[in-house]
This record gives C-alpha cells, sequence and structure tokens, in this order.
C-alpha cells in the first residue's frame, strides 16, 4: 500500500475540496510545495549536468569521474584518453566499464571528431573539434530534504573545442525517472513518481574550469502523485535552469523563481 501523504497545515488550511481542485496542476492550492519539491530534484540533477560538462576528458582535471576514469593513457603527440576506456572501431567511441560507487552505478561512452568530422580514437587538445560523452545513471540519491530512486540518461555534445579555446557549447538531450521522490521540508511529507525529458540549449562553459557563462538547461516533467487523496493524478511541470557564469544560477519552476547554488546543488526560494 502507497504512503498516505500527511496533510500539513498550510494545505490542511485550505480544505479537503481545494486539495482535488489542482487537476490539471495549474493552481498551488492542492499542493503548495509542488514547485519546490521539483525544484530540488531539478537542482540535483543540474548539478550533475553540470559536473558532466567538466569531464576530465576534456578539461584532465578533477571532475565527477576523476576517481573512475582513473590514469589517462598517451595514444600520440597530444592525444589523451582514459586508460580504461578502449577505443570501439564498430561504434567509434571509447566504451568504458560499468563503474559502481555507493548506491550509483555509471555506464559511460564518448566519441571524438576533428575539424572534417573525422572520428578520432582519443581526445587531440589541439585537432579535436567536437566531442559527445553519453551516461546512464542509476541508483539512489538524497539531498535538500528529498530522496529517490533516480535512473538518468545523457546524450551531450561539446562543440568549439578546436585549437586552444577559451569556452565550450554544449547541447544534447537525455531522459530522467524519480520513483518514490519523498520530500519532508516544511514539516509535510510527500511522494511523487517524476517522469523527464532534458533539453541542454547552448550552454557556454569556459576552458579549463568554470560556471557556466549563459544558456539553459530544461526539464519537461510529468509529476504523478503517490499517495494521499490525489494518488495517480498526474501534472506537468518546466523546470529551467539559467545561466550567468556565476556560482548560483536562476531555477524557475511554474510560477516559482528560485536561487541555485552549483556548489551544493541546493535550491533556495526567490519570492514568496
Amino acid at each position: 500500500m502507497r504512503t498516505l501523504i500527511r496533510c500539513g497545515a498550510m494545505i490542511c488550511a485550505v480544505g479537503m475540496a481545494a486539495c482535488k481542485g489542482d487537476v490539471t496542476g495549474t493552481g498551488e492550492l492542492a499542493t503548495p510545495l509542488l514547485n519546490a519539491d521539483v525544484a530540488a530534484m531539478a537542482a540535483d540533477a543540474a548539478g550533475e549536468d553540470v559536473d558532466i560538462m567538466r569531464e576530465p576528458v576534456f578539461f584532465i582535471s578533477i571532475g565527477p569521474f576523476a576517481a573512475l576514469v582513473g590514469p589517462f593513457t598517451v595514444a600520440g603527440t597530444g592525444d589523451l584518453r582514459p586508460a580504461n576506456c578502449p577505443y570501439d572501431a564498430a561504434s567509434q567511441r571509447l566504451i568504458c566499464p560499468v563503474v559502481t560507487r555507493g548506491s550509483i552505478t555509471i555506464n559511460r561512452s564518448y566519441a571524438f571528431w576533428d575539424a572534417g568530422n573525422v572520428s578520432q580514437q582519443a581526445y587531440d587538445g589541439l585537432l579535436t573539434a567536437k566531442a559527445n560523452i553519453q551516461t546512464s545513471i542509476v541508483g539512489s540519491k538524497s539531498g535538500d530534504n528529498w530522496s529517490a530512486s533516480i535512473s538518468r540518461t545523457r546524450d551531450m555534445t561539446a562543440t568549439g573545442l578546436l585549437g586552444e579555446e577559451t569556452q565550450r557549447t554544449w547541447n544534447g538531450t537525455g531522459t530522467s525517472n524519480a520513483t518514490g521522490s519523498r520530500h519532508n521540508d516544511s514539516g509535510a511529507e510527500r511522494s511523487y513518481d517524476i517522469t523527464c525529458t532534458l533539453t541542454v540549449t547552448d550552454v557556454v562553459v569556459p576552458v579549463p574550469i568554470g560556471h557556466p557563462l549563459s544558456g539553459t538547461i530544461t526539464r519537461q516533467c510529468t509529476v504523478t502523485f503517490d499517495g494521499g487523496p490525489r494518488d495517480g493524478e498526474s501534472v506537468q511541470r518546466t523546470a529551467t535552469v539559467t545561466f550567468n557564469g556565476t556560482s548560483t544560477a536562476t531555477l524557475t519552476v511554474g510560477d516559482k523563481t528560485f536561487d541555485l547554488d552549483l556548489t551544493n546543488r541546493r535550491r533556495s526560494p526567490r519570492n514568496p
């Protein structure tokens, strides 16, 4: 049996009639914390997105997979590749072994091309013009008063790598699922299943490393209530992160705006 969502003071104040009124997801009377709950999940996922854009295969520095990638192998002058991610001629990708760290399992692969769009067997700091990273991350996560079983996939491409560049531009797509996403701040316990599609649009990241200068990450999400009087009902939410070159990005969900701290992946409301 699904756990019932406990009715907090804010919800009870509007009465049970209002609790059934937000069927389309356009109002906030029934679930005044819904946007904040989606923002918490989106903040964690966006932090993960940004970490992948700083991945050491491209920056040769500390990144989220630094301990997983291992030492680099010199394949030729200027060529670098993770030592445990061999090139597969059939797929023209560097395929890495599955890695498990704690409760998270990571699959990843890379592809590189030169200025003539010819596949390369390794990243070349001067001659690589474009790179693609495909990842899948499965497991359980928690943070910012939430926890969930998550599954996230990404297919992201960086352009502008040719020569001694000072920045790179990322675009891509992906999916994410947060099953049993439980939220318990503000004295209320709420649970959802959240399914999203990801769009990364022109996110400019400085080289060698820094906060994204511009661009957006957008998640179109279907939120299904798990338990309570609205059990099984679904609403739509769009979560958009806009970058400005600082450690604090702007995160909007519905009619709410949040500050997103990229360092700790926490969101804080900008307006009531």
